[in-house]
């Protein structure tokens, strides 16, 4: 397995909650094993990372985890090419934010490390090589998170239902595409938790970002370097953006809606040629 400061340890995310439609949806009422085109959701995604040459040592990170590595084909895809060496299912905690913190403190993972999800099944092996350089040569960053740019997204998907943050008078949306570029930035999950639970405390929020970041951002005057910067003040960590210019990066399927769309996309690039890992 090739290690160095250049290759990235990957936290997949895989939970799920039971009352989730695409979960309901799938087998085993798990969201990550929802069929497109005859194949796992989670496939697509641990294929594309596995075939990445940025990519070493893959920790697949979930609620009930073992229901996911066990599925047949899952189970399958695991057992063959010796993947079970660079490929690890770990039981999650109850969100995104901490069961990130508790993987980093179990498997003491080094930066760098790249965070993504199991409904990011549209990422390709191209623009995932591209975020991993881009963040490599950002200058003193501690986290880098990925965003595509809303006029892309809709010439792409004019039909998709998507939510975009508004900045300085464009859209952005996000790409579940995040980097712990330091050591440090571990500090940026755990400041994460803390912010789920007081989501619905907005003023326990402006004593966060501040009055006059939330002030601009409410009547859009906020841009997106004012935004980074205000983030980056709040958890005291150099957190920087990465403009990707693939809209299918932001295609995550986290609707039923976008079931479709997933699978209209797979089968376009079934017969393109494939990249393999270099």
């Amino acid at each position: 397995m090739r290690e160095g400061n250049d290759i990235f340890s990957v936290i997949l995310l895989a939970g799920d909650r039971i009352s989730d439609d695409l979960a309901k949806a799938s087998p085993c009422n798990r969201k990550a094993l929802l069929d497109l085109n005859g194949q796992p959701m989670l496939l697509y995604v641990l294929n594309t990372l596995m075939a990445s040459a940025k990519v070493g040592s893959v920790f697949v990170v979930g609620n009930r985890v073992r229901e996911i590595s066990s599925y047949p084909s899952i189970n399958t895809w695991l057992s063959s090419k010796n993947r079970q060496d660079r490929v690890r299912f770990i039981e999650g905690e109850n969100s995104p934010a901490t069961s990130v913190v508790a993987a980093l403190k179990a498997l003491c993972l080094q930066s760098p490390v790249l965070v993504t999800t199991a409904d990011n099944p549209l990422l390709t092996i191209e623009t995932l090589n591209q975020f991993c350089d881009m963040a490599l040569n950002l200058d003193g960053a501690d986290v880098a998170v990925g965003l595509a740019v809303e006029e892309d997204i809709r010439v792409a998907f004019p039909e998709a239902r998507r939510t975009f943050v508004r900045l300085g008078g464009s859209g952005y949306s996000g790409c579940n595409l995040f980097t712990l570029m330091s050591n440090d930035a571990s500090r940026a999950a755990e400041i994460w938790c803390d912010v789920e639970k007081r989501r619905k405390r907005p003023w326990q929020l402006i004593s966060y970002f501040g009055v006059g970041t939330l002030f601009k951002a409410l009547i859009g005057r906020l841009d997106l370097d004012g935004a980074f910067r205000a983030v980056s003040h709040f958890m005291h960590l150099n957190v920087k953006e990465i403009i990707l210019r693939d809209p299918t990066a932001a295609m995550d399927v986290d609707r039923l809606e976008h079931v479709s769309i997933a699978r209209d996309v797979l089968s376009e690039r079934r017969s393109a040629p494939v990249l393999t890992r270099s």
